[in-house]
Protein backbone atom coordinates (compact mmCIF):
# COMPACT_ATOMS: atom_id res chain seq x y z
CA UNK A 1 0.00 0.00 0.00
CA UNK A 2 2.80 2.42 0.90
CA UNK A 3 4.47 2.04 -2.48
CA UNK A 4 1.33 2.20 -4.57
CA UNK A 5 -1.04 4.73 -2.99
CA UNK A 6 0.89 7.76 -4.30
CA UNK A 7 1.07 6.22 -7.76
CA UNK A 8 -2.64 5.38 -7.69
CA UNK A 9 -3.60 8.86 -6.50
CA UNK A 10 -1.42 10.66 -9.06
CA UNK A 11 -2.66 8.48 -11.91
CA UNK A 12 -6.26 9.22 -10.96
CA UNK A 13 -5.61 12.95 -10.52
CA UNK A 14 -3.75 13.18 -13.84
CA UNK A 15 -6.80 11.77 -15.62
CA UNK A 16 -8.93 14.75 -14.51
CA UNK A 17 -8.60 17.42 -17.22
CA UNK A 18 -10.07 20.84 -16.30
CA UNK A 19 -12.69 22.14 -18.72
CA UNK A 20 -12.21 25.86 -18.19
CA UNK A 21 -9.20 27.92 -19.12
CA UNK A 22 -8.93 29.39 -15.62
CA UNK A 23 -8.84 25.97 -13.97
CA UNK A 24 -6.31 24.64 -16.48
CA UNK A 25 -4.13 27.71 -15.90
CA UNK A 26 -4.21 27.19 -12.12
CA UNK A 27 -3.30 23.49 -12.38
CA UNK A 28 -0.47 23.92 -14.90
CA UNK A 29 0.93 26.86 -12.91
CA UNK A 30 1.03 24.73 -9.74
CA UNK A 31 2.68 21.79 -11.53
CA UNK A 32 5.43 23.98 -13.02
CA UNK A 33 5.86 26.03 -9.83
CA UNK A 34 6.39 22.91 -7.68
CA UNK A 35 8.22 20.60 -10.11
CA UNK A 36 9.69 22.95 -12.71
CA UNK A 37 13.25 24.18 -13.15
CA UNK A 38 14.66 27.17 -15.05
CA UNK A 39 17.60 26.84 -17.41
CA UNK A 40 19.34 29.92 -18.77
CA UNK A 41 20.15 29.74 -22.45
CA UNK A 42 21.31 32.17 -25.06
CA UNK A 43 18.58 34.69 -25.68
CA UNK A 44 16.35 33.81 -22.75
CA UNK A 45 15.09 31.26 -20.27
CA UNK A 46 13.81 27.71 -20.75
CA UNK A 47 11.38 26.12 -18.34
CA UNK A 48 11.35 22.35 -17.95
CA UNK A 49 10.53 19.63 -15.48
CA UNK A 50 11.65 16.05 -14.90
CA UNK A 51 9.10 13.43 -13.91
CA UNK A 52 8.75 9.70 -13.30
CA UNK A 53 4.97 9.95 -13.55
CA UNK A 54 3.99 8.31 -16.87
CA UNK A 55 0.74 10.29 -16.95
CA UNK A 56 2.37 13.70 -16.61
CA UNK A 57 3.34 14.32 -20.27
CA UNK A 58 -0.18 13.73 -21.56
CA UNK A 59 -1.69 15.84 -18.76
CA UNK A 60 0.69 18.75 -19.35
CA UNK A 61 0.08 18.52 -23.09
CA UNK A 62 -3.69 18.60 -22.58
CA UNK A 63 -3.44 21.60 -20.24
CA UNK A 64 -1.22 23.48 -22.71
CA UNK A 65 -3.71 22.72 -25.49
CA UNK A 66 -6.61 24.05 -23.38
CA UNK A 67 -4.60 27.24 -22.78
CA UNK A 68 -3.58 27.47 -26.47
CA UNK A 69 0.09 27.46 -25.47
CA UNK A 70 2.85 25.91 -27.60
CA UNK A 71 3.05 22.16 -26.90
CA UNK A 72 5.91 21.04 -24.64
CA UNK A 73 8.87 19.06 -25.96
CA UNK A 74 8.99 15.55 -24.48
CA UNK A 75 12.32 13.72 -24.10
CA UNK A 76 12.18 10.23 -22.62
CA UNK A 77 15.14 8.65 -20.87
CA UNK A 78 15.81 7.48 -17.33
CA UNK A 79 13.49 10.34 -16.39
CA UNK A 80 11.03 12.06 -18.71
CA UNK A 81 11.94 15.68 -19.45
CA UNK A 82 9.14 18.07 -20.37
CA UNK A 83 10.50 21.33 -21.81
CA UNK A 84 8.45 24.41 -22.61
CA UNK A 85 9.43 26.74 -25.48
CA UNK A 86 9.49 30.51 -24.99
CA UNK A 87 10.19 30.00 -21.30
CA UNK A 88 9.83 33.61 -20.17
CA UNK A 89 6.51 34.15 -21.98
CA UNK A 90 5.29 30.74 -20.82
CA UNK A 91 6.12 31.43 -17.17
CA UNK A 92 4.57 34.90 -17.35
CA UNK A 93 1.36 33.40 -18.75
CA UNK A 94 1.27 30.99 -15.78
CA UNK A 95 1.74 33.78 -13.24
CA UNK A 96 5.12 32.35 -12.16
CA UNK A 97 7.27 35.18 -13.54
CA UNK A 98 6.55 38.90 -13.49
CA UNK A 99 7.90 41.09 -16.27
CA UNK A 100 6.90 44.32 -14.53
CA UNK A 101 9.56 47.06 -14.56
CA UNK A 102 11.26 45.57 -17.60
CA UNK A 103 12.98 42.77 -15.66
CA UNK A 104 11.78 39.21 -15.09
CA UNK A 105 11.32 38.12 -11.48
CA UNK A 106 9.93 34.92 -9.96
CA UNK A 107 6.58 35.33 -8.20
CA UNK A 108 7.27 33.70 -4.81
CA UNK A 109 3.71 32.66 -3.98
CA UNK A 110 0.43 32.03 -5.77
CA UNK A 111 -0.65 34.81 -8.13
CA UNK A 112 -4.02 35.86 -6.60
CA UNK A 113 -5.83 35.93 -9.96
CA UNK A 114 -5.19 32.19 -10.39
CA UNK A 115 -7.27 31.06 -7.41
CA UNK A 116 -10.28 33.36 -7.23
CA UNK A 117 -12.77 30.56 -7.99
CA UNK A 118 -13.27 27.49 -5.78
CA UNK A 119 -12.73 25.17 -8.76
CA UNK A 120 -9.41 26.88 -9.51
CA UNK A 121 -8.34 26.43 -5.86
CA UNK A 122 -8.96 22.69 -6.19
CA UNK A 123 -7.06 22.57 -9.47
CA UNK A 124 -4.11 24.48 -8.01
CA UNK A 125 -3.95 22.12 -5.03
CA UNK A 126 -4.17 19.11 -7.37
CA UNK A 127 -1.34 20.48 -9.51
CA UNK A 128 0.83 21.10 -6.45
CA UNK A 129 0.36 17.50 -5.30
CA UNK A 130 1.10 16.15 -8.78
CA UNK A 131 4.25 18.25 -8.92
CA UNK A 132 5.64 17.76 -5.43
CA UNK A 133 3.51 15.42 -3.32
CA UNK A 134 3.50 11.87 -2.01
CA UNK A 135 1.52 9.68 0.40
CA UNK A 136 2.74 6.97 2.78
CA UNK A 137 0.41 4.79 4.87
CA UNK A 138 1.28 2.35 7.63
CA UNK A 139 2.87 2.89 11.03
CA UNK A 140 3.35 6.57 10.18
CA UNK A 141 0.56 7.94 7.99
CA UNK A 142 1.85 10.87 5.99
CA UNK A 143 0.82 13.02 3.04
CA UNK A 144 3.28 15.71 2.05
CA UNK A 145 3.75 18.35 -0.64
CA UNK A 146 7.19 19.98 -0.97
CA UNK A 147 7.87 23.49 -2.28
CA UNK A 148 10.91 25.58 -3.10
CA UNK A 149 9.74 28.48 -0.94
CA UNK A 150 7.74 29.12 2.22
CA UNK A 151 5.38 31.64 0.59
CA UNK A 152 4.18 29.15 -2.03
CA UNK A 153 3.88 26.44 0.66
CA UNK A 154 1.81 28.71 2.86
CA UNK A 155 -0.45 29.70 -0.03
CA UNK A 156 -1.28 26.08 -0.87
CA UNK A 157 -1.67 25.26 2.84
CA UNK A 158 -4.36 27.96 3.08
CA UNK A 159 -6.19 26.50 0.06
CA UNK A 160 -6.12 22.98 1.49
CA UNK A 161 -6.80 24.06 5.07
CA UNK A 162 -10.12 25.51 3.98
CA UNK A 163 -11.23 22.05 2.83
CA UNK A 164 -9.46 19.67 5.22
CA UNK A 165 -8.04 21.54 8.22
CA UNK A 166 -5.16 20.60 10.47
CA UNK A 167 -2.40 21.24 7.92
CA UNK A 168 1.11 20.86 9.32
CA UNK A 169 4.01 22.94 8.04
CA UNK A 170 7.71 22.22 8.20
CA UNK A 171 10.99 21.96 6.32
CA UNK A 172 12.94 19.05 4.88
CA UNK A 173 16.42 20.00 3.77
CA UNK A 174 16.02 23.04 1.56
CA UNK A 175 12.35 22.28 0.89
CA UNK A 176 9.37 23.81 2.65
CA UNK A 177 6.63 21.26 3.27
CA UNK A 178 2.99 20.95 4.23
CA UNK A 179 1.70 17.65 5.56
CA UNK A 180 -1.25 15.68 6.93
CA UNK A 181 -0.88 12.91 9.50
CA UNK A 182 -4.25 11.13 9.77
CA UNK A 183 -5.80 8.75 7.26
CA UNK A 184 -9.14 10.55 7.48
CA UNK A 185 -7.58 13.90 6.57
CA UNK A 186 -5.54 12.30 3.78
CA UNK A 187 -8.74 10.75 2.45
CA UNK A 188 -10.54 14.11 2.68
CA UNK A 189 -7.68 15.81 0.82
CA UNK A 190 -7.80 13.23 -1.98
CA UNK A 191 -11.55 13.72 -2.39
CA UNK A 192 -11.05 17.49 -2.49
CA UNK A 193 -8.37 17.23 -5.17
CA UNK A 194 -10.46 14.85 -7.30
CA UNK A 195 -9.28 11.32 -6.46
CA UNK A 196 -12.26 9.54 -4.82
CA UNK A 197 -10.99 6.05 -5.75
CA UNK A 198 -7.66 6.64 -4.03
CA UNK A 199 -9.56 8.09 -1.05
CA UNK A 200 -11.61 4.89 -0.84
CA UNK A 201 -8.39 2.84 -0.87
CA UNK A 202 -7.15 4.91 2.08
CA UNK A 203 -10.42 4.30 3.95
CA UNK A 204 -10.20 0.55 3.27
CA UNK A 205 -6.63 0.52 4.57
CA UNK A 206 -7.83 2.45 7.61
CA UNK A 207 -10.46 -0.16 8.41
CA UNK A 208 -8.36 -3.23 7.56
CA UNK A 209 -5.32 -2.20 9.59
CA UNK A 210 -7.42 -1.37 12.62
CA UNK A 211 -9.46 -4.55 12.40
CA UNK A 212 -6.19 -6.49 12.52
CA UNK A 213 -5.17 -4.73 15.73
CA UNK A 214 -8.66 -5.22 17.11
CA UNK A 215 -8.51 -8.97 16.50
CA UNK A 216 -5.23 -9.22 18.39
CA UNK A 217 -6.48 -7.07 21.27
CA UNK A 218 -9.78 -8.95 21.52
CA UNK A 219 -7.98 -12.01 22.94
CA UNK A 220 -7.47 -10.14 26.21
CA UNK A 221 -10.76 -8.24 26.26
CA UNK A 222 -13.55 -8.85 28.70
CA UNK A 223 -16.33 -10.68 26.83
CA UNK A 224 -19.09 -8.75 28.60
CA UNK A 225 -17.57 -5.44 27.52
CA UNK A 226 -17.41 -6.67 23.94
CA UNK A 227 -21.05 -7.77 24.11
CA UNK A 228 -22.16 -4.38 25.40
CA UNK A 229 -20.17 -2.60 22.70
CA UNK A 230 -21.65 -4.84 20.02
CA UNK A 231 -25.20 -4.30 21.32
CA UNK A 232 -24.74 -0.55 21.15
CA UNK A 233 -23.19 -0.87 17.70
CA UNK A 234 -26.09 -3.04 16.48
CA UNK A 235 -28.58 -0.32 17.45
CA UNK A 236 -26.46 2.28 15.70
CA UNK A 237 -26.12 0.07 12.61
CA UNK A 238 -29.89 -0.44 12.51
CA UNK A 239 -30.32 3.34 12.48
CA UNK A 240 -27.66 3.69 9.74
CA UNK A 241 -29.32 0.99 7.61
CA UNK A 242 -32.69 2.70 8.07
CA UNK A 243 -31.23 6.02 6.94
CA UNK A 244 -29.65 4.30 3.95
CA UNK A 245 -32.99 2.76 2.94
CA UNK A 246 -34.95 5.97 3.39
CA UNK A 247 -32.69 8.70 1.99
CA UNK A 248 -29.34 7.01 1.15
CA UNK A 249 -26.03 7.57 2.95
CA UNK A 250 -24.85 9.58 -0.04
CA UNK A 251 -27.28 12.31 1.06
CA UNK A 252 -25.24 12.86 4.24
CA UNK A 253 -22.30 15.22 4.43
CA UNK A 254 -18.98 13.55 3.69
CA UNK A 255 -17.67 13.23 7.28
CA UNK A 256 -20.98 11.92 8.61
CA UNK A 257 -21.17 9.40 5.74
CA UNK A 258 -17.59 8.22 6.45
CA UNK A 259 -18.50 7.66 10.11
CA UNK A 260 -21.67 5.79 9.13
CA UNK A 261 -19.81 3.48 6.73
CA UNK A 262 -17.10 2.75 9.32
CA UNK A 263 -19.62 2.09 12.11
CA UNK A 264 -21.62 -0.25 9.87
CA UNK A 265 -18.53 -2.18 8.75
CA UNK A 266 -16.97 -2.54 12.23
CA UNK A 267 -19.56 -3.19 14.97
CA UNK A 268 -16.85 -4.37 17.40
CA UNK A 269 -15.15 -0.98 17.60
CA UNK A 270 -15.57 1.13 20.73
CA UNK A 271 -15.95 4.91 20.66
CA UNK A 272 -12.25 5.29 21.35
CA UNK A 273 -11.31 2.90 18.57
CA UNK A 274 -13.59 4.63 16.07
CA UNK A 275 -12.08 7.97 17.07
CA UNK A 276 -8.55 6.68 16.52
CA UNK A 277 -9.36 5.30 13.07
CA UNK A 278 -11.13 8.50 12.01
CA UNK A 279 -8.44 10.73 13.49
CA UNK A 280 -10.88 12.70 15.66
CA UNK A 281 -11.86 12.87 19.34
CA UNK A 282 -14.25 10.45 21.08
CA UNK A 283 -16.67 13.32 21.67
CA UNK A 284 -16.66 14.06 17.93
CA UNK A 285 -17.51 10.41 17.14
CA UNK A 286 -20.21 10.41 19.82
CA UNK A 287 -21.67 13.61 18.34
CA UNK A 288 -21.69 12.15 14.81
CA UNK A 289 -23.38 8.93 15.96
CA UNK A 290 -25.91 10.94 17.95
CA UNK A 291 -26.70 12.93 14.79
CA UNK A 292 -27.27 9.67 12.91
CA UNK A 293 -29.56 8.36 15.69
CA UNK A 294 -31.50 11.63 15.73
CA UNK A 295 -31.86 11.58 11.95
CA UNK A 296 -33.16 7.99 12.03
CA UNK A 297 -35.64 8.91 14.77
CA UNK A 298 -36.84 11.91 12.77
CA UNK A 299 -37.32 9.80 9.64
CA UNK A 300 -39.21 7.14 11.63
CA UNK A 301 -41.44 9.82 13.16
CA UNK A 302 -42.18 11.12 9.68
CA UNK A 303 -43.08 7.62 8.53
CA UNK A 304 -45.38 7.12 11.52
CA UNK A 305 -47.07 10.44 10.77
CA UNK A 306 -47.67 9.39 7.19
CA UNK A 307 -49.18 6.08 8.38
CA UNK A 308 -51.47 7.83 10.87
CA UNK A 309 -52.57 10.23 8.18
CA UNK A 310 -53.58 7.38 5.93
CA UNK A 311 -55.93 6.10 8.64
Amino acid sequence: MNATISKQAKSELASVIPNSRGDALAELSAIVHTAGTLRLKRGGVEAFLYTDNPDMPSLVGALALTLMLPPPRISRGKHTEIAFPDGADFLSALGIMDAGGGALAIVPGIAPELVRRDSAKKCYTRGAFLGGGYISLGRNNHMEIAFGGAELRDGVAELLDGAVGGIGRGTRGEKHTLYLKSKEKISDALVYMGAPKAALAVQEEMVNSYMGRLAAAAQNCDVANIDRAVEAAVRQIEDIEYIDRRVGLESLDEKLATTAHLRASAPEMSMGELAEVLGVSKSCVSHRLARLTALAASLKKTDIGKTDGEH
